[in-house]
């Protein structure tokens, strides 16, 4: 079955409907707001997501989560985490909800966890099983799924 929301569009869509919520529902009280921390997060996380990329790209493997990869990538950012760039990416939505600090913010790094954590991530784990079987298995084994 073919995806039809990417990943990175699922986590843009979500931010802007928190956004929206957070605009025109407003105003809210602050939870925890810490921009300068928030700051550091959204550079943290961008920059773990694209070291990511680039060995992804350096490989020639796909990006696509629908399409099968090339090759397993355990190296760099791999060696840490089996999904640097979904981690990339909920380190960054932390950051932003630190730095705006109200509720739709948070929420958003919460349904974006969810929906990587139990639909995305479990049909790419499922592709890579099939594609590399024993080799991913025990990937699987010594790099956790998050961090």
């Amino acid at each position: 079955m073919s995806l039809i929301l990417q990943p990175p569009f699922v986590a843009m869509l979500v931010v802007l409907s928190a956004w929206l919520i957070h605009s025109q529902l407003g105003p809210w009280q602050d939870i925890l707001r810490v921009p300068l921390l928030g700051g550091a997060l959204v550079v943290a996380g961008f920059s773990f997501m694209m070291w990511a990329r680039i060995f992804f790209t350096s490989r020639n493997t796909t990006l696509f989560v629908d399409t099968l990869s090339s090759q397993l990538v355990c190296d760099g950012p791999f060696r840490f985490s089996r999904n640097p760039m979904y981690a990339g990416v909920l380190v960054s939505l932390l950051g932003v909800a630190l730095w705006i600090g109200t509720a739709p913010m948070y929420m958003a790094v919460l349904s974006t966890f969810l929906a990587f954590n139990f639909f995305h991530i479990p049909r790419e784990e499922e592709m890579l099983r099939q594609s590399f079987g024993e080799q991913y298995l025990a990937y699987s084994k010594d790099v956790r799924r998050w961090l």
